[in-house]
């Protein structure tokens, strides 16, 4: 009796080994067949977004009102751009899976365009590729700029961005930029990726946006039904 219980146990042991191995198995194939598809996600929303960056910033510097010390500021933040530009394209094909000439074409003759100085055509090959790879704005748009949101916005502000956009630095080459002012004069799409691309300076002040889309969503819906403008930092750092 001992021994056909000792047998029957090692059985059931066996059994409860065998269906732990299963389910591990089930779990880790789902997670294998998902990291890639949310990988690629990412990594193309990434490249996308530096896309649109890049081209705001192209279009800025091609603009002849904007000022010289402006267009320093933008032609170091473009040139450190472009420089980890091929490696944000090459790990979004390698995420999809997928080859794309055109884009490894496109993205490939932007920096040499820089290099010798054509920002008029530099800025119309980055407009073209960033219409080509448009970032998804469709979590924004049409944006619902509704009271818990605008709520929620401001808080946000007055918590993380006043201390360095209310005030913004003249003198400075890469001035936070002044973001009532900007949610006025710049495209919504612009606006929209400039919030998502976080702090997009140089490599020295780069940082990536620690929101969540519906945090962005309050940001913009907070600016864009504002009119007036921030105190100076002189007023105790109080949001309109």
């Amino acid at each position: 009796m001992v021994g056909r219980s000792q047998g029957a146990d090692g059985a059931e042991d066996q059994g409860r080994v065998k269906r732990a191995l299963g389910l591990c198995t089930l779990v880790l194939w789902g997670l294998c067949g998902a990291l890639p598809a949310q990988g690629a996600s990412e990594a193309g929303r990434d490249l996308r977004l530096e896309l649109a960056l890049i081209a705001g910033d192209a279009r800025m510097l091609a603009d002849s009102a904007t000022p010289a010390r402006r267009k320093e500021g933008l032609t170091e933040r473009i040139r450190s751009s472009l420089g980890s530009l091929a490696i944000t394209v090459r790990y979004a094909l390698q995420a999809s899976g997928r080859s794309d000439p055109q884009l490894a074409a496109g993205a490939g003759q932007l920096p040499a365009l820089f290099a010798a100085g054509k920002v008029e055509e530099f800025a119309r090959e980055s407009a073209r590729l960033a219409a080509a790879y448009p970032l998804d704005l469709s979590y924004f748009q049409p944006l619902a700029a509704t009271a818990r949101r605008i709520k929620a916005g401001r808080a946000i502000y007055r918590q993380y961005c006043i201390g360095c956009h209310a005030s913004p630095d003249p003198s400075s080459a890469n001035p936070a930029p002044e973001l009532f002012r900007m949610a006025r004069t710049e495209p919504r799409e612009e606006l929209l990726a400039r919030l998502l691309g976080g702090i997009h300076g140089d490599r020295m002040t780069s940082l990536e946006n620690p929101f969540t889309d519906e945090a962005i969503a309050s940001l913009a819906a907070y600016f864009i039904t504002r009119q007036e403008r921030p105190p100076a930092s002189g007023s105790a750092h109080r949001a309109p």
